[in-house]
């Protein structure tokens, strides 16, 4: 008997193996990768008390592998969640913008965990997102669920799909992507009461959250003559400091005929009130800081006449209050995360899960030239992200100063189910330590003011403003800097690297002008979509 338990071993010690890499052991049974639009990485803080602003992304990065030094290759959506699937920057994409769809020759990350094995779903929540630009491929389901009039949704709303999605994938393996967008212009978290209505004569044509940030595209049966449109605000009640609230805003303000009718000519007065003010691509914008304002709309026609009432809405805010809505909507954000993870935890499926956590790109709220928004610079306080890897297989309570970015997305992902990585990606597993040691940042018009580039050595980073007259070029200590905006003067360069970083950047963004393509025209939709989100 005794001479019998050497080949007992070998058969138990087979089947340990087999148990440990074919039965799930070794591989997450769910995979979440979970982006942050317009989530900086300072606004995260990791302080483990119950006190602090984003409890829940704190306990998910302690669990895990927080990297400090993350940075988007682009600050604009579209191309940098898609530089996230292919682990290739936009310029090889040639996605440059929102709005820009292009047959990518590649596998997306999706499509590849889809041929391992693993259901797929996306639930998104901004348009510029949605199925008609490409990063639909390879997900089984892509939920959008927008409410008319917006192109955005909140976090809520993303974790009521995300609930059902995650219940119909949960008895098999499944890759989720989360998208959720909180942070983004409106600087308002869910749940202000106060409205905004449109009316014509009894008639009400509109009536939403003054809160909200609707490109609107109203009907309107107006009789031969004279009609007075009414627009009424309710000031939002976390306005409630004296200067906080800035005024309204009624972007490209125009009544239509509907009609091929050359007799239906429609002349609209808007009232005193509205200042009138042109900005780029031809938009005109209305501006007032009453509350009541109205449009004064002469039909010279003989009959009724069909036609339509449209314009963005935005109530508009002092800096102190952006700043003050931002940090609001990143507690709301953290809050809805949180309860994605308890919902996890309730179904017996966290500890099966592997979650990849990063922003898509940051947001400047006035530390440099004073500008809010993002997609036009490349300082740090646009580019910095968070990022963070935490779940099955993934030890915890480690902090890294790895270079990672859009690029490590993929072939971490990918590393983490076992899967090798396809030869186009130029990115490499975060966690296995071979990260970048260089980046090459981007953006670009028309979206972007301009087209614009960086070199990223850690810590030193190099900005070419081409399309600027002054201060085209710029050198920046990222690590001491916190918000990359103090430029260092020539003769401040201790690195000894500002000569060939500069010429790197020069060389490479004359290659990319060079061959970059001609801008997609872009439909009514899509130009609406933009308009909705602040891009235009």
């Amino acid at each position: 008997m005794r001479k019998k338990l050497p080949w007992l071993l070998l058969p138990l010690a087979g089947l340990a193996i087999f148990m440990i890499f074919f039965a799930g052991g070794s591989t997450p049974e769910h995979v979440f990768l979970i982006t942050l639009d317009t989530t900086r990485a300072d606004a995260i803080h990791y302080e483990a008390t119950e006190q602090a602003p984003t409890p829940n992304l704190a306990a998910l990065a302690a669990s895990g592998v927080r990297f400090d030094n993350a940075y988007t290759v682009i600050p604009i959506t579209t191309p940098s969640h898609a530089a996230m699937f292919y682990s290739l920057p936009p310029h090889a994409l040639r996605i440059y913008n929102n709005g820009q769809k292009r047959d990518v020759p590649y596998p997306t990350l999706a499509e590849i965990m889809k041929k391992k094995g693993y259901a797929t779903g996306a639930v998104i929540s901004l348009a510029v997102l949605n199925r008609d630009f490409g990063l639909a491929r390879g997900f089984d389901h892509y939920l959008e669920n927008f409410r008319p009039g917006l192109w955005y949704r909140a976090a809520a709303e993303v974790n009521r799909d995300a609930f059902a999605l995650i219940d119909k994938l949960k008895h098999g393996k499944s890759f989720i992507w989360l998208h959720y967008s909180d942070p983004h212009e409106p600087y308002f978290p869910p749940g202000e009461s106060a409205r905004f209505t449109v009316s014509l004569g009894d008639d009400v044509l509109h009536s939403g959250p003054s809160s909200d940030q609707p490109v609107l595209r109203l009907p309107l049966l107006l009789a031969p003559g004279e009609s007075t449109i009414v627009f009424e605000t309710e000031v939002p009640a976390t306005l409630g400091t004296a200067g906080d609230f800035a005024g309204i805003g009624y972007s490209d303000l125009q009544v239509k005929a509907l009609d091929a009718d050359a007799g239906q000519e429609i002349v609209m007065a808007p009232s005193p009130d509205l200042a009138r003010r042109s900005e780029r691509y031809g938009l005109v914008t209305y501006n007032t800081h009453a509350t009541r304002s109205f449009l004064n709309v002469t039909h010279r026609g003989s009959a009724p006449c069909r036609a339509e009432l449209a314009f963005k809405y935005q109530v508009k805010t002092s800096p102190e209050a952006k700043r003050s809505g931002y940090e609001r909507e990143v507690r709301y954000l953290d809050s809805q995360v949180g309860m994605l993870l308890d919902h996890l935890k309730k179904e017996g499926l966290y500890d099966k899960s592997t979650f990849l956590v990063m922003g898509d790109h940051g947001e400047g709220l006035g530390e440099y030239r004073q500008h809010f928004g993002h997609i036009h610079y490349l300082n740090k306080v646009y580019t910095h992200v968070p990022f963070i890897i935490s779940g099955r297989n993934v030890r915890g309570g480690r902090v890294r100063g790895d270079l990672v970015s859009n690029f490590s997305v993929a072939p971490t992902l990918l590393a983490l189910i076992g899967a090798r990585k396809p030869r186009h990606m130029v990115g490499t597993d975060a966690l296995a330590g071979a990260t970048d040691t260089k980046l090459f940042l981007e953006t670009y018009a028309p979206e972007s003011y301009f087209d614009a580039f960086s070199v990223v050595h850690f810590p030193w980073q190099v900005i070419f403003y081409p399309g600027r007259g002054d201060r085209r070029l710029e050198f920046y200590n990222l690590e001491r800097d916190r918000f990359g905006t103090a430029n260092l003067q020539p003769d401040g360069d201790p690195s000894g690297q500002r000569s060939e970083m500069t010429n790197s950047v020069l060389r490479i963004s004359r290659l990319i002008t060079a061959n970059k393509r001609k801008q997609n025209s872009q439909n009514q939709k899509t130009m609406d979509t933009l308009k909705s989100l602040g891009y235009l």
